[in-house]
């Protein structure tokens, strides 16, 4: 049986040799126009890493609050290369707890486990459009690393070996949707939900005070997510 228990984990910020390019803040506008009887939700997951392959990553998803047929929703977040954070956690342990420390593309990041928490302490000399995990000598086995890259983290297995491991993120301003039940870990188990849809937001130029990337969608009469409001 899997344990609960969440580990503690601690980052050094001073040994980030550079600080991260700024954020950028995500704003998506969801309406619910559908056919579905009842409280839905929008799930809005990132797009996946370049790096390792797309079997080993679990995609979770930021959602929506409830939404019911005429309900329009607001969700925000940060993201691009300025809001990378980077996470490790004990087998079983949930990501929604874990204490995120900020990491930026081109850091080498050694994750070690000391007293009882994991420590995730970055520093320059990793790859240009990536990040390298190194990890110390005792680190659990079983553990994940988690990315977050926009809406929500990314998932990862700690090599059963410790061997280094590259993370590589997709910064492209797009996200995919689905509109049903929530996504929940551990086991994603949505029902009535639509067909994912893919995502772009665009630059919001009209005033300095919107956030910088937008997008609209709704569900309509057939219960199809479609971009645009």
């Amino acid at each position: 049986m899997m344990s609960t228990k969440m580990a503690k984990t601690s980052s050094d910020p001073a040994m980030n040799s550079a600080p991260p390019a700024a954020a950028v803040p995500f704003e998506l506008t969801a309406t619910n126009e559908s056919t579905v009887p009842g409280v839905q939700y929008f799930s809005v997951f990132p797009p996946a890493l370049k790096n390792p392959p797309p079997k080993s990553q679990t995609l979770t998803a930021l959602v929506s609050d409830p939404t019911k047929q005429g309900d329009a929703t607001t969700l925000t977040w940060n993201g691009g290369s300025g809001a990378l954070a980077l996470f490790a956690l004990i087998e079983g342990a949930s990501p929604g707890a874990a204490k995120r420390t900020p990491v930026a593309l081109g850091d080498t990041v050694a994750v070690a486990w000391l007293d009882g928490a994991f420590t995730v302490t970055p520093a320059a000399g990793g790859p240009a459009n990536a990040i390298e995990v190194t990890f110390a000598p005792g680190v659990p086995g079983g553990g994940q690393l988690g990315l977050v890259v926009g809406p929500a983290p990314i998932l990862v297995p700690i090599p059963a070996g410790l061997s280094a491991l590259t993370l590589e993120p997709d910064l492209s301003p797009t996200v995919t949707v689905i509109f049903g039940t929530p996504f929940q870990l551990p086991k994603p188990d949505q029902s009535d939900v639509s067909k994912t849809a893919t995502i772009t937001f665009e630059q919001d130029t009209a005033t300095n005070a919107s956030p910088t990337a937008i997008a609209q969608i709704k569900v309509g009469l057939e219960n199809q997510i479609v971009e645009g409001g």
